[in-house]
């Protein structure tokens, strides 16, 4: 499954329906309409990783503003928009989902990344849980597309006191941990899975995305090596 075969997938599951985002095809009139319910849209490859060919809309008083990678163009309607973009967007699958407006720390949005693995005994256990920040005026924080890995601790220290820092990074956990509990009932043959989290202004997290084939040298970029050997170790463990 792509990003929008899991997320109608996950939607049937009461659990974790709350945390995602609207998901759609990518379709002249899904983008419209959902520029008429979210203030932001962002349009993904289905199947992509790396985050690679991914574009946010926005509005600013009568125009649309389309921006990928630091890029930033200008339209004064959808039509216009969409005639230049078209041949990406049907040339392969495109998604159009709701426009998280990303928590910052230092003026630059951040995301979080979960990761969950089976143990010896096939039960899923958080391995590991970093940030990552976007390079700046970037749109995307995935670390092959110049995003900094940072401790989690870190990035949400201007906004929580050290308890309630605490209580959240282990509610965000628990949701990584939720949301791999409902996708590996379709993926039952994974043995890891990496969730990409949201955190929106108002403290809310969401479930942005779940890789299958999750990649773990983010970890090794911490100073901390801890959770890096961790995720190494349960990479071992055979099914």
């Amino acid at each position: 499954m792509g990003k929008l075969g899991k997320y109608k997938f996950m939607k049937k599951y009461k659990m974790i329906r709350k945390f995602l985002p609207d998901t759609r095809t990518a379709t002249l009139s899904n983008i419209k309409i959902m520029l008429g319910l979210y203030k932001s849209v962002y349009l993904k490859p289905d199947e992509g990783t790396g985050g690679h060919g991914i574009y946010r809309i926005h509005r600013d008083k009568n125009n649309l503003i389309l921006r990928t990678g630091s890029k930033s163009r200008i339209f004064s309607s959808l039509n216009d928009l969409y005639t230049s973009i078209k041949n990406v967007l049907t040339r392969g699958k495109y998604i159009v989902q709701e426009g998280i407006e990303l928590l910052k720390h230092n003026h630059r949005p951040f995301d979080i990344r979960v990761m969950v693995q089976k143990n010896g005994k096939g039960i899923l256990d958080v391995t590991g849980i970093i940030g990552r920040q976007a390079k700046r005026n970037k749109v995307v924080t995935n670390y092959h597309s110049g995003g900094t890995p940072l401790p989690v601790d870190t990035l949400l220290k201007s906004h929580l006191n050290d308890e309630s820092r605490k209580r959240y990074i282990q509610l965000l956990e628990r949701l990584g941990k939720d949301a791999s509990t409902v996708l590996g009932k379709s993926y039952r043959s994974k043995r890891a899975f990496g969730v990409d989290i949201a955190i929106d202004n108002k403290m809310n997290p969401w479930v942005l995305e779940i890789n299958t084939k999750p990649d773990m040298s983010i970890f090794n970029a911490l100073k901390n090596k801890t959770m890096y050997k961790r995720i190494l170790r349960y990479s071992k463990i055979k099914g």
